[in-house]
């Protein structure tokens, strides 16, 4: 007998250490198996948009097309379309329904009728019966209802009480914070935001706390930005002065693309022209690595002493 019960102990734990095992494999594959995406678009005179997002080897896939109309999909296990914006056609030939006789339009609305009555009966025997119980229960706090288990309605008396005096406390704290807040007027509550915030802002260690934050989020911004941007954008205004400060904006930017994008500005004609493809990458264990980092610095930040 004792022999039968530690192999069901042992099989049991050899389950749960494979469900363990299991769960581990899926957290970590979640978190180290990145997330990629790539787009590509075009335009010359009708914009051309194909944007997508995949994991796993397009185990999950969702895909984002613009032409002529917005084609939005989703896919999960390479085959099963869990989301599409793309209504399916419905059938058109759906049978009418036969009114030829009038007593199957009578035989309805009565059996309607003795629906809605007994539904009617039923909800009243329900309610009778709540407020039954609601009697029943104001008579054991009261002690008015006799039972052949005393300890059992005191008990219940108790419970009671406790929990009437627990609500009492809830809304006399409730009172007092409101009293509290009534108590200061609109500029003060202004006046002293401003001075919370001016004191978050100018505290020393709350300075060096926001840098190394910074440093964190700039970090993250560029691991998610694209890795690689092909292709040209050409652009041109009827002002040639105006092409020149689009393009002081997008110098600012070259470090991005460098020299495997092309800017082309065309002084003395009109035009708006593109032609780019990108494609990037996202561990989710390093956002939640930055996540966790910002986080516990964010609990660092000190506040003005009240």
């Amino acid at each position: 007998m004792i022999g039968v019960l530690l192999t069901i102990l042992k099989v049991i734990g050899i389950i749960i250490l494979i469900l363990i095992a299991l769960a581990l494999i899926i957290v970590l594959t979640v978190l180290f198996i990145p997330v990629r995406y790539r787009g590509k678009i075009c335009f010359k005179e009708v914009p051309d948009i194909d944007l997508s997002v995949t994991w796993f080897f397009k185990f999950l896939n969702i895909s984002l097309k613009f032409k002529d109309e917005l084609n939005i999909s989703a896919k999960v296990a390479w085959f099963f379309t869990i989301f599409s914006n793309k209504e399916e056609p419905q059938d058109e030939n759906v049978s009418a329904p036969d009114n030829r006789g009038g007593k199957d339009t009578s035989e309805k609305e009565s059996s309607k009728k003795g629906l809605l009555q007994s539904t009617f009966y039923k909800k009243g025997v329900f309610r009778n019966n709540v407020l039954k119980k609601g009697d029943k229960l104001k008579e054991v706090k009261a002690g008015k209802f006799k039972s052949k288990d005393k300890t059992s309605d005191y008990a219940k008396a108790a419970e009671l009480d406790k929990q009437e005096k627990k609500h009492s406390k809830a809304i006399r704290k409730a009172k007092n914070k409101k009293a509290d807040k009534k108590s200061k007027s609109l500029p003060e509550k202004i006046s002293d935001k401003i001075k919370d915030i001016h004191y978050i802002i100018t505290n020393d260690d709350n300075k060096y706390i926001f840098a190394k934050m910074l440093e964190k989020i700039k970090k993250l911004i560029d691991h998610v930005l694209p890795k690689k941007i092909e292709g040209y954008f050409k652009f041109g205004f009827d002002d040639p002065s105006v092409t020149g400060q689009v393009l002081e904006i997008f110098a600012i930017f070259y470090p991005l693309y460098k020299d495997d994008f092309k800017i082309i500005p065309m002084f003395y004609d009109e035009i708006i022209e593109a032609d780019i493809s990108f494609k990037g990458r996202l561990r989710l264990i390093y956002a939640a690595y930055i996540g966790l980092i910002l986080w516990l610095n964010k609990k660092k930040i000190r506040t003005r002493p009240k």
